[in-house]
């Protein structure tokens, strides 16, 4: 049995899976574009408080409670590019896979 992965929340972009946006006004506020990694929120909490200087990112919401969703790296390879997290159904309604 796998023991888990403290490393998780640190992964590096490079290995997060191509999205694209659902719909124009999507595409136009964030790019066609987007990165992105099953993250918890609490991960993403976790990633922000070590990574934050370096990635550009959104501060974390809450975490009461442990909800899925997703690490979404949006605004690709522009100046603008930065890290934000979102839960799955919002991460559904806006991006399908390339």
């Amino acid at each position: 049995m796998a023991g888990h992965d403290f490393n998780r929340p640190y992964v590096d972009q490079a290995g997060f899976a191509t999205f694209k946006a659902r719909d124009q006004v999507t595409t136009d506020q964030f790019g066609p574009l987007v990165k992105a990694y099953e993250l918890s929120n609490v991960e993403y909490a976790l990633r922000y408080q070590r990574l934050h200087g370096v990635n550009n990112m959104n501060r974390p919401p809450s975490h009461g409670r442990i909800f899925s969703g997703y690490l979404v790296v949006r605004r690709l390879d522009t100046p603008s590019q930065y890290e934000t997290w979102m839960p799955g159904h919002v991460f559904d309604d806006l991006y399908e896979p390339t």
